[in-house]
């Protein structure tokens, strides 16, 4: 089930596998005279094996990774996407980010400070730094909940790193965060 190969027709028969693995094997024998007609087979629902997939190359899944960070984020580099909870490395992303870049959809190089290692982002999302660059202070505050994704304190900028809870929030004023607000 967990690996999408079997599915069942309710949550009942996950429940009665569960159930008899948090039992030891001597009270399973003792309960099973007693509670066999209770706990059968027949109430624990259908079980259907699930056609394969085919399966789904590196490369072509690490492009859409890529470009899901892309959409995101608009500038992707190695500590905003360790951010993000990933099934692939960040080698393999790199590598599709780099095919992007050849490709001519997106751009390499620095476009945030203070982070090592290769950048890339959206030609949109560059002609945006740049406009914000020779335009400072013209957004004014932006306040946002600790909870919201944008939370990028710690990450961007100085500063200590405000958790993520729902009762705080933090302003983002030119670019940098200011303290946050309880």
């Amino acid at each position: 089930m967990g690996r999408g190969w079997v599915t069942a027709d309710g949550f009942q028969a996950l429940r009665q596998l569960l159930w008899r693995r948090r039992q030891s094997p001597s009270r399973r024998v003792r309960r099973g005279l007693r509670r066999a007609g209770r706990r059968g087979a027949a109430t624990g629902g259908r079980f259907s094996l699930l056609p394969a997939a085919a399966p789904v190359e590196r490369e072509s899944l690490a492009e859409a990774v890529a470009e899901q960070l892309l959409a995101r984020w608009g500038v992707v580099f190695r500590d905003v996407a360790a951010r993000e909870s990933l099934a692939l490395a960040w080698r393999e992303i790199l590598y599709a980010l780099r095919r992007l870049e050849d490709r001519g959809a997106v751009r390499g190089g620095r476009f945030v400070a203070g982070f090592a290692g290769e950048q890339f982002a959206l030609p949109g999302a560059v002609e945006e730094l740049r406009a914000s660059r020779r335009a400072p202070g013209t957004l004014g505050p932006i306040r946002l909940s600790a909870a919201d994704p944008l939370n990028l304190s710690g990450l961007a900028g100085a500063g200590p790193r405000i958790p993520a809870l729902a009762s705080r929030s933090i302003v983002i004023d030119d670019g940098r965060i200011r303290s946050p607000e309880i």
